[in-house]
């Protein structure tokens, strides 16, 4: 599998083989902003934890369930989860969101302190995020060895 070499988008690279994507969003490690007539300026976001959203064209129900099935019998340093957001404003039109249960867990409480999960995580806990970045690695291998012969 050929990757994009961004840290954060592993999993994203997998997921677009297994059909057409609408939209999509990750958070990447190392982030590059270009404001126009400056340089390029890369972040180091280290600290906020990987995910991946993501919406197929088509939703195939065996990849949902298959994606759902790796993702909950992922056994590795970082507990991950599989969840649906459903959009108000386009009825009928899920996202599906894969991150870390403590991204879930925490987010009410982030939102009450004006921050992003991932913003709060950052700053409660700064070496939550280099160790989620690790597993993701693992993660998508224990994905794609589900989804072997598919």
């Amino acid at each position: 599998m050929a990757t994009t070499g961004k840290p954060g988008r592993e999993l994203l690279d997998f997921i677009e083989q297994l059909g057409e994507l609408s939209w999509f969003k990750f958070e990447s490690r190392y982030p590059v902003f270009k404001f126009r007539g400056q340089e390029p300026k890369t972040e180091d976001r280290s600290t906020h934890p990987p995910y991946t959203s993501f919406r197929f064209k088509v939703d195939n129900p065996d990849v949902i369930a298959k994606l759902k099935l790796a993702v909950r019998t992922y056994k590795g340093s970082v507990e991950w989860l599989m969840e649906e957001h459903l959009r108000e404003m386009f009825p009928g039109t899920r996202n599906w969101i894969i991150s870390p249960r403590l991204m879930s867990e925490l987010n009410q409480i982030a939102c009450s302190h004006g921050m992003t999960v991932g913003q709060y995580i950052a700053q409660i806990s700064p070496e939550f995020g280099p160790l989620a970045y690790s597993d993701l690695a693992g993660l998508t291998a224990h994905v794609r060895s589900t989804f072997n012969g598919y």
